[in-house]
């Protein structure tokens, strides 16, 4: 059965190159393959793009240890915290820290959203407020 398999792979290579060669695969944190995902993790260390944090914060509840350890990671970087979270306890020693990391996740969200609606309307702020953005409480 293995000769056969390897008869019919050696025979498609041709076609498959000349159909443009393998597949390409994108980082992405939407992507189905759980690989590209923590490529996605992994370029996010190199940049600083807030948009990042929500999919960081919702690898932390993932199944796999290694992006578990790749998120938080990257979250302690950035925001010099882990908020006592450690990626390989068991999943109800994860869960506090987890709902702490998610409350700052859409408070961080919800201050940036702020911040543009200020920023593209800038006549909706009252004489003597504040246009800068408040980023969530911190610890660790």
């Amino acid at each position: 059965m293995r000769t056969v398999n390897a008869r019919c792979a050696l025979i498609l290579i041709p076609f498959v190159l000349a159909a443009g060669g393998c597949p390409t695969y994108q980082a992405s944190f939407d992507s189905d393959d759980p690989q590209m995902r923590l490529a996605e993790a992994v370029e996010s260390a190199t940049r600083n793009d807030p948009a990042d944090y929500p999919h960081l914060v919702a690898m932390l509840d993932d199944a796999d240890i290694e992006a578990r350890m790749l998120a938080i990671e990257v979250l302690e970087r950035r925001t010099g915290t882990t908020r006592g979270f450690e990626y390989d306890a068991s999943p109800e020693r994860r869960e506090g820290p987890l709902k702490e990391w998610q409350l700052w996740a859409r408070q961080f969200v919800q201050a940036e959203q702020s911040a543009e609606g200020r920023s593209a309307n800038p006549g909706a702020l009252s004489s003597g407020a504040s246009a800068t953005t408040t980023q969530p409480e911190s610890k660790r």
